[in-house]
């Protein structure tokens, strides 16, 4: 029960920051799934459905189904408005965790990420309240969308910082960052 208050504290205080028909997403693995919706909604966000992340990689277990799947529970602040984003994305995205130079446990690939924060409006600000190494941010910089990203491990926020840096100076042109310019 600690993990589901705690889950929907933090959706809580998400939801309170979002504007109207904003977005939500929370990664879950199926073992948190019923937790994870019931926060999800406790917290007041309208739950629109779950998403299938495929990890082609993962290592098969003798004896068992292999556990190559993790879950995207969304949903909206409210209805949603198609008329702001109107993007259109899979229900299931595949791509394994970064394997050379991965720096969390839990990293996720760029190539999903990138696709997920287009849910965000362009001029609109993703919020990442457990941004681990940053993949989150790393992302909304190149789609060229503000971004917010919180992490308690002082560890992990210098990595972040180091990831977007990178990030920065490798686009050498403002199309690289999602940015019009000269």
């Amino acid at each position: 029960m600690e993990k589901a208050h705690w889950l929907a504290v933090n959706l809580s205080q998400a939801y309170r920051a979002t504007k109207t028909s904003g977005t939500c997403l929370v990664f879950s693995d199926w073992r948190q799934v019923p937790i994870t919706t019931d926060a999800f909604q406790a917290a007041g966000w309208t739950w629109r459905g779950i998403a299938t992340w495929h990890k082609p990689a993962a290592r098969p277990q003798k004896g068992r189904i292999k556990q190559d799947c993790e879950y995207i529970v969304w949903g909206t602040k409210g209805p949603v408005d198609a008329t702001t984003n109107p993007v259109y994305l899979p229900g299931l995205f595949s791509a394994s965790q970064p394997r050379k130079g991965r720096t969390h446990i839990t990293q996720k690939p760029l190539e999903v990420m990138r696709q997920l924060v287009r849910l965000c409006p362009p001029g609109g600000t993703v919020l990442d309240f457990c941004a681990g190494s940053g993949s989150t941010s790393v992302a909304a910089l190149l789609e060229g969308r503000d971004f917010i990203g919180i992490e308690l491990s002082s560890h992990y926020t210098a990595i972040a910082r180091e990831r977007l840096d990178e990030a920065l100076h490798a686009a050498t042109r403002p199309e690289d960052l999602g940015l019009a310019g000269p």
